[in-house]
């Protein structure tokens, strides 16, 4: 049996949750089953170097400013033409409508859509929302499969457009837990580079430096926690535009000299072995891949109570402390009984390990989706209304 021609459908492809997964995906599919190609509405972009397989071909087809659906469903469905594609898989809004119109140009293309977060662009309701959701329940009904990566973000989905919470499926995040060869040699590395003490408590995270990631928080709640010997600080390892707001906050606060912008880094294993706790501060999340990348890591967390992040970390054998993402203070407390309790930091990470082995490894993942596509394009499944 020929290796079914498989696109995986983003609108660009910079370094971000779902950009990890794809490449995740375009790395880890087995080429005696898939040939993968990676098809980017707009453009490529930072994330290809998470690429490791020169077989992956890339195409941007450079969707014009504005309502240009129709455009770009023609070119979409000319590179499906071309390569012969056999099933294309959607993620989120911002690629539903090209891909859909796409496939009924070509006929006999199988469609997969997943929301992995924010449905819709997420904001408040409103007529042009509701129509919106009327639109994108009548595009679901027409994929032959719909994807959640959680619980929560498959409720989001049922919410918002009225579509059958029953006929969406939840298969989770996967991945590996990020290399480091030498931990203790990264993490002194890491910490002098950037002047931290070798005996100070870092809390750390990895990320975007947009809104919705809520670092502010972050900056606030290491605020209200004297400095001292041993002191708190804050490492943030990603980029994105509030880094100069981020450290415009620092200052005012008097924390400059304890918060540290490290930019965008490849290597995240290395950086991870120079955090004590991970933190996870957003105002919204699907499922984060940030979260299952400390996890495997080893990392007690803490994390706000939005979208997946509670299922993932809490629990009775739960492996971190899930708080309100709207109170510094709360936040400021728990981080200073955890810096003062080792013991029970230790115990968190053990549990960190054991969750991620046992339920979100990325060869579980890559494997959910290759019987998932093989199903559909022998005819079985399909969802399609």
């Amino acid at each position: 049996m020929d290796p079914v021609r498989l696109g995986l459908v983003v609108h660009t492809f910079h370094m971000g949750g779902l950009e990890r997964f794809v490449a995740h995906m375009l790395n880890g599919l087995d080429r005696r089953r898939f040939q993968p190609t990676l098809i980017c509405i707009a453009r490529s972009g930072t994330a290809t170097e998470w690429l490791h397989c020169p077989d992956v071909e890339i195409v941007e087809l450079h969707k014009p400013p504005g309502r240009s659906e129709w455009v770009t469903s023609r070119r979409l469905a000319e590179a499906v033409r071309t390569r012969r594609l056999e099933l294309l898989h959607s993620h989120n809004w911002g690629t539903l409508i090209e891909t859909l119109l796409a496939c009924r140009q070509v006929g006999g293309v199988r469609h997969v859509h997943a929301e992995r977060g924010t449905v819709m662009g997420g904001g408040r309701g409103g007529w042009r929302r509701k129509i919106a959701g009327w639109g994108m329940r009548l595009a679901l009904g027409q994929c032959d499969r719909v994807l959640a990566v959680d619980q929560a973000v498959a409720d989001r989905v049922g919410r918002a457009t009225g579509y059958p919470r029953s006929r969406i499926e939840v298969i989770p995040n996967g991945v590996p837990a990020p290399p480091c060869a030498d931990r203790a040699q990264e993490r002194l590395r890491i910490r002098q580079s950037l002047g931290i003490p070798p005996e100070a408590m870092v809390l750390g995270s990895v990320g975007r430096l947009v809104e919705v990631k809520g670092f502010e928080l972050a900056i606030e709640a290491l605020a209200q926690i004297p400095p001292g010997p041993g002191g708190p600080h804050l490492l943030l390892v990603g980029e994105g535009p509030r880094g100069e707001s981020l450290q415009a906050q620092a200052r005012e606060l008097g924390v400059a000299q304890r918060v540290h912008l490290a930019g965008r880094q490849s290597e995240i294993g290395h950086w991870l072995a120079a955090f004590d706790l991970f933190l996870n501060t957003s105002h919204s999340e699907g499922m984060s891949q940030s979260i299952l990348e400390a996890m495997g890591f080893g990392l007690p967390l803490v994390v706000t109570d939005v979208g997946g992040n509670a299922g993932l970390v809490g629990g009775a054998e739960g492996c971190g402390v899930v708080l309100n993402h709207r109170d510094p203070a709360e936040w400021a407390r728990v981080l200073r009984e955890l810096a003062q309790d080792e013991g029970r930091r230790a115990e968190l990470a053990r549990r960190a390990r054991v969750r991620h082995q046992r339920d979100y490894s990325l060869e579980q993942m890559i494997e959910r989706y290759a019987q998932m596509y093989l199903a559909l394009c022998r005819g079985e499944d399909s969802q399609r209304s």
